[in-house]
């Protein structure tokens, strides 16, 4: 999940059929201070222990422990990100169905519409939906947004990160390898937010029935995965701009959001800046 310097997830782009584009690009004192950093950031590592296994299990259940692209890259996430091995075994399982006992879980999906016709679609992973619902719309309530349907104004889509094979390789060069592997939209994705350690990659649009299939024929073809997951992306129609007024309370918004530990994704309609 990108933190929390932009106001949402990811910059919108048009999807259509294939075609290629260009680079989206002193009040407390210093022990308090200290507490405070290491409390958000172990708090931070918690939420994506959470969310990365809440994906591994998904990924498990969807595509299976064999040949599957996409675990492979998630598991490399997690032991990059030094997550216990135990709780890597349990999504695994829980997404074999080795794993049954616990609380059982549900995925839910929220849409939000508020004023401007700012639209938001918020994905959480919850063992109580009546807790996870309150916490989702009092950080909504920040934007003064009410639970309303917006999922027409997005498109559901597979996203697919990956590194070039070597340093000179352009898009050009692999745009017969986006077409032959089924992909819709091919561009050079800048990694702006460091979300994959600045590394030069290129990005891949699917239908969303294709995600798997797509990422282990790019595998297959040598491509190293970064990432491969689902999004929303919000129709060039209905993106709106904030006023700069409303920024501050969208922060706060994003900032709750990341707060809610079952909240897995959110995504709005607000324009890149």
């Amino acid at each position: 999940m990108v933190l929390l310097a932009r106001l949402r997830l990811l910059p919108p782009i048009r999807t259509r059929l294939f075609h290629t584009t260009a680079s989206v690009g002193a009040l407390h004192s210093k022990w308090q201070n200290i507490r405070h950093d290491k409390a958000k950031n172990d708090a931070k590592k918690s939420k994506e222990a959470h969310t990365l296994a809440t994906r591994i299990t998904s990924s498990v259940k969807l595509g299976g422990i064999d040949g599957n692209s996409q675990l492979t890259m998630l598991l490399e996430k997690a032991r990059k990100m030094c997550i216990l091995k135990k709780i890597i075994d349990i999504a695994v399982k829980r997404g074999t169905g080795e794993l049954s006992s616990g609380e059982q879980t549900y995925d839910v999906f929220y849409e939000f519409v508020g004023p401007g016709g700012i639209a938001m679609i918020v994905e959480a992973t919850t063992d109580n939906k009546t807790r996870c619902v309150s916490y989702v719309k009092h950080a909504l309530s920040k934007i003064n947004a009410s639970l309303s349907a917006c999922q027409y104004m997005f498109q559901k889509k597979g996203e697919i990160i990956f590194e070039p094979i070597s340093g000179t390789e352009e898009v050009d060069d692999v745009l017969e390898v986006a077409i032959d592997v089924g992909a819709e939209d091919l561009d050079e994705y800048v990694d702006s937010e460091q979300e994959y350690n600045g590394k030069r990659s290129f990005r891949v649009l699917t239908d969303p029935n294709d995600l798997h299939a797509v990422s282990n024929s790019l595998s297959e073809k040598g491509y190293k995965l970064a990432d491969s997951k689902h999004v929303y992306l919000a129709d060039p129609d209905s993106q709106v701009d904030i006023p700069e007024e409303h920024a501050k309370d969208m922060r706060k918004c994003i900032d709750l959001l990341y707060e809610i530990s079952d909240v897995t994704n959110y995504y709005s309609n607000i324009r890149d800046a």
